[in-house]
């Protein structure tokens, strides 16, 4: 079976339940279920985004819309260390070149405030991993669901066999497969991160 499209993943998910009496917005359920545990845990290259941060008076830079978690804040080419907001509070004011950030709620703050004390060449630069686009009736597909296929599958599979009464034993297979794609494609992320190769998955179906 050759899954390829969101559409085709909501076929393959009532196949697998054997059960054609599941209405076409529960299979949707099953497969926004199964995305926010894979976008809740899942860090790997494909997911990552470059953005230049502007900060405003008080050193706040907002986060993109899609924003998951930072992987990387440069200034200029100086990494940046992360520290929590409470220490960072208790820094007092400073302004100058930013050495360490916090996040507070949907944006970044900087300490010290670079303010206007940067030059026009100095940049902020962040690197991120990004929650990719939902699948959807318009969306048909995103660079993680063709990366790993069956990831959505049996994340699918275990929501829509919890949703159905299904055996415990049935939908404990499917979790601890849907649990070992992910811990493979995570595996295989690393491997290309120091190898510099691409990222693949094999298919489980």
């Amino acid at each position: 079976m050759s899954i390829t499209n969101y559409t085709e993943l909501k076929t393959a998910v009532a196949d697998w339940l054997n059960r054609d009496d599941i209405i076409d917005a529960r299979l949707s359920d099953f497969v926004s279920f199964a995305e926010n545990h894979i976008y809740h845990q899942l860090r790997i290259p494909t997911m990552e985004r470059v953005v230049l941060l502007d900060t405003d008076s008080e050193g706040k830079a907002y986060i993109p819309a899609d924003f998951l978690e930072a992987r990387d804040v440069f200034f200029n080419d100086t990494p940046l260390d992360r520290i929590s907001l409470t220490d960072l509070m208790a820094r007092g004011y400073a302004a100058g070149k930013p050495q360490v950030f916090a996040r507070e709620s949907g944006f970044l703050t900087f300490w010290p405030n670079p303010g206007d004390t940067t030059d026009t060449d100095d940049e902020l630069r962040m690197i991120y991993y990004s929650e990719p686009e939902r699948l959807s009736a318009t969306n048909a597909d995103n660079s993680v669901f063709l990366l790993a296929p069956d990831l959505y599958l049996y994340g699918a599979l275990v929501e829509g066999g919890i949703y159905v009464g299904m055996a415990d034993e049935k939908v404990g297979r499917w979790k601890a497969k849907f649990t070992e794609l992910m811990d493979r494609l995570t595996g295989h992320a690393r491997q290309a991160e120091t190898s510099g190769s691409t990222a693949t998955i094999q298919s489980g179906y």
